[in-house]
């Protein structure tokens, strides 16, 4: 209760009661936000976020911080969405559940990581992460968000508009790139795309940054968004994923093109309407093309990446093919024997002293430090060990076989999606900028396969 004395004096006023109408209106104000919360609308906010404002994140450093600036945006909505999730905890309206196979293995895969970082020499890089802000942080985040995903991930009517939308911009300023142009001032001055690997190191296209990062992007949002395209007719989304593919095309990074076409030769019989028997014969079709091509490039020697796939498949590799792959692959290796049990510590292989020395096509020698394998598995299995490595492959099979027993729209999307980001992570780097939209896909795959009963119950606008 408030009490007033009559003064002329302001500061005469007794104001004790003013904190209990404080802490009433902050209750008010509690509980009429918790109303508004819901695990399915704030799931939905997250990946709308995700799609929209971080992938089209920068800064007007442009490529002189772009990793800095994906990770604090991406810090930030999660750290939100943790939150709510954290006060509907509180408010006990999060509903209880079992954990099925998949989510215990995705724990395992965190706890082990979690003893990989604890018994690291180098702690401080493990946990903090190093110059790929890939610690173990970074890691708890993502299986944080793909648990969360896996059982309230209830998106409802989910706008494909919005990520279509943001990877018409991406493809816009890379095209624009491609042409010597730098739309939003991302390159420093003096620096173009046609500088790439001899004027600097790396390569950087649109707004991921690292050329290869961008592949993956583009390479995941055609596998979402060409299966909705053709089975619901949505020319926005079909534009969207022709213009990926063509930009993928130019970029000259094969990694990102062997996912976008393995998700199509995987999933196109699905998406087309087909019976059962003209499936079975579609997918017969496809696997004898796929052999013969095989058989083509095995029987001849042709140019560019084929002819390095036929020196491969006659067993002849050599230290340059794959952009110097190989090269990396064979200098990460007798890395993982040292420690094969629990790896360096996340995102330590940029501490284990390797270096990738390269001549550009003038003769300068490019050196720089090795800090990824460019191939996800074995970056996990040098970092984090053998172990850790097992319980994620172990979850991935799980999920995709359940994957191919779900016939929504929204699990066909998904599954296209998971399958191009695993086939390019064979051959590529995995950052916060890319690696982020895999967990999210999973967790939203494994929430859709858990639930589905052989309706369509996921709408797609």
């Amino acid at each position: 209760m408030i009490s007033f004395r009559k003064s002329d004096d302001p500061s005469s006023i007794n104001c004790r009661g003013c904190p209990a109408v404080l802490l009433l209106g902050c209750r008010l104000c509690y509980d009429a936000v918790m109303k508004k919360l819901d695990p399915g609308r704030i799931c939905g906010l997250y990946l709308v976020a995700m799609s929209s404002l971080f992938l089209l994140a920068f800064s007007p450093a442009g490529y002189l911080n772009i990793v800095e600036t994906k990770y604090a945006v991406f810090c930030l909505l999660t750290a939100l969405f943790l939150l709510c999730f954290l006060l509907l905890c509180c408010s006990k309206k999060l509903g209880g559940g079992k954990c099925d196979v998949v989510s215990v293995l995705i724990l395992a895969y965190w706890i082990w990581s979690l003893l990989s970082a604890l018994c690291s020499p180098w702690k401080r890089t493990s946990f903090l992460g190093g110059d790929r802000l890939d610690g173990m942080i970074t890691i708890t985040l993502y299986c944080a968000v793909a648990l969360i995903l896996s059982r309230y991930g209830e998106c409802g009517r989910f706008p494909y508009w919005i990520p279509s939308a943001a990877l018409i911009v991406l493809c816009a300023v890379a095209i624009l790139q491609f042409f010597d142009l730098n739309p939003l001032w991302l390159y420093p001055d003096g620096l173009r795309w046609s500088g790439r690997e001899r004027e600097y190191n790396g390569a950087f296209l649109s707004l991921t940054g690292n050329a290869d990062l961008t592949a993956s992007v583009l390479s995941v949002g055609f596998a979402f968004l060409w299966p909705i395209g053709i089975r619901k007719r949505k020319w926005f989304c079909l534009l969207s994923s022709l213009l990926c593919l063509i930009v993928l095309a130019f970029s000259g990074i094969r990694a990102g093109l062997l996912g976008a076409i393995a998700s199509v030769i995987l999933c196109l019989p699905a998406v087309l309407p087909l019976t059962g028997k003209g499936k079975r014969r579609l997918w017969i079709s496809i696997g004898l093309f796929c052999l013969c091509v095989l058989l083509l490039i095995y029987l001849v020697p042709l140019s560019g990446a084929l002819r390095e796939l036929h020196e491969l498949l006659h067993g002849r590799a050599e230290d340059s093919f794959g952009s110097g792959r190989i090269y990396i692959w064979r200098q990460v290796w007798p890395l993982v024997k040292e420690r094969p049990l629990l790896g360096g510590g996340p995102d330590t292989l940029g501490q284990r002293g390797l270096a990738f020395v390269k001549a550009a096509a003038d003769g300068t020698v490019l050196r720089r430090g090795i800090d990824c394998a460019h191939c996800e598995p074995l970056h996990i299995l040098v970092n984090q060990g053998f172990p850790a490595l097992l319980f994620l492959t172990a979850a991935v099979i799980l999920t995709l076989l359940r994957a191919a027993k779900c016939g929504t729209a929204a699990g066909l999307m998904l599954t296209s999606a998971m399958t191009a980001y695993i086939v390019t992570s064979f051959f590529s780097i995995g950052m916060c900028a890319n690696a982020s939209y895999f967990w999210l896909i999973w967790g939203s795959l494994l929430n859709e396969t858990s639930k589905y009963n052989g309706n369509q119950r996921f709408n797609v606008i």
